[in-house]
Parts: C-alpha cells; structure tokens; sequence
C-alpha cells in the first residue's frame, strides 16, 4: 500500500498493527494412507496467566505435650597437656546427663613483682604457761656390761730433784687504828616547792595497723 510492508509500527506512515484472531476449529482428518505434510512453525509462547489467589491459611495444629528438662551434672574437670585441644563428653541417661570437661594447661604467665612488706604487727599478748604434766615413771636399768680387759700399767717416768725452798721474810708491824671522828650535825630538810601545773594532753596517735 505505501510501498513496503506496514507489519509494525516503525513505518512512518503506519498508525495500526494486526491482531491475531481466535484459532479456527481443527478441520476434519485426510484420509488414511495420504502424505505426511511439513511441521509447520512453532507459534510464539503465550502471555503467562495471571497467578491465582493464595489459599486460605490451614489450621494450627494442636500443642504437644512439653518435654522432661534436662538435668546437667558436672563430671570430671582434668588438667590436659599444654597446647593440646579442650575437650568435653556427655555421658547418662536423658533425662540426667553428665558433662566432663579436659581444658589444657596454660602457659606459666611472667613473675608479678613484688608486693611491698607490710608493716610489722602489734604482738600479741603472751599465753598463759600450760600446766605441767606429771613426771613419768623411771625406767627399768639396764644390765651392767662386762668390764673390759685391764691394759698393763704404763712405766713410771724418773721423778725430778726437788728444788730448795726460798726463805720466807719478816711480817711488817700492824699500823696503829686511827680514832673515829665525831658525826656532823644533820642540816635541816628544806621546805617542798610548789607544784607545777599539769600540761595539756597531747593528741592520740594513729592506730598501727593489724599484722597478719
């Protein structure tokens, strides 16, 4: 009509497309025995419907029954070598288990320093002397050993010269005992002085602190 084909709308000249129309009734069958005709081509794929509305919500089924709570215990807590994995088993019967636990050692942390020495406590008053317990009986005395075999008497060594005795001197005449003098008067007592007043009461001093 305008000299090429107006099948889509790109024309310029084109303002309507065509529409496919209803699909005629299947025709009746050939006779048997005639030729198979060519397939014909695969038709475009259908718009996808609309979806359905969704179903209506079952009912919720009923409650069951509320199961025994468990009982955990703990077992057994072992030290593991270190560097080694931590571990845990459960062992019993439901409803009453039993954890064990491996936990590897860890490793030796540094030194902390020092803490500084505490002041020295007040010491404490002496107890008092528990009684003395009695005196146990003596014990039995024992057998007296055999005496051991005299050894022989030494030689007698030569006895040395006597030497002379010095003379003794005369004993000096005794001094003549001097008289005793006379005891002095005793000097009058002086009189008392005056008491001073008594100064004030120094502050109490802080409270040491308790030993350990």
């Amino acid at each position: 009509m305008f000299g090429d084909s107006c099948n889509n709308n790109a024309h310029p000249r084109c303002r309507f497309c065509y529409v496919q129309g209803p699909t005629g009734p299947t025709g009746p069958a050939g006779p048997a025995g005639g030729p198979t005709g060519t397939t014909g081509p695969t038709g475009p794929t259908g718009a996808t419907g609309v979806t359905g509305p969704t179903g209506a919500t079952g009912a919720t089924g009923a409650t069951g029954a509320t199961g025994v709570t468990p009982s955990l215990t703990i077992g057994t807590v072992t030290t593991g070598t270190p560097g080694g994995t931590a571990t845990a088993s459960i062992t019993g019967t439901a409803p009453n288990f039993i954890l064990s636990l491996s936990i590897p050692q860890g490793p030796t942390g540094p030194t902390g320093v020092s803490g500084p020495t505490g002041a020295s406590g007040a010491t404490g008053p002496t107890g008092a002397s528990g009684v003395t317990g009695p005196t146990g009986a003596s014990g039995a005395t024992g057998p007296t050993g055999a005496s051991g075999v005299t050894g022989p008497t030494g030689a007698s060594g030569v006895t040395g010269p006597t030497g002379a005795s010095g003379a003794t001197g005369p004993t000096g005449a005794s001094g003549v005992t001097g008289p005793t003098g006379a005891s002095g008067a005793t000097g009058p007592t002086g009189a008392s002085g005056v008491t001073g007043p008594t100064g004030p009461t120094g502050p109490t001093g802080p409270t040491g602190p308790t030993g350990p």
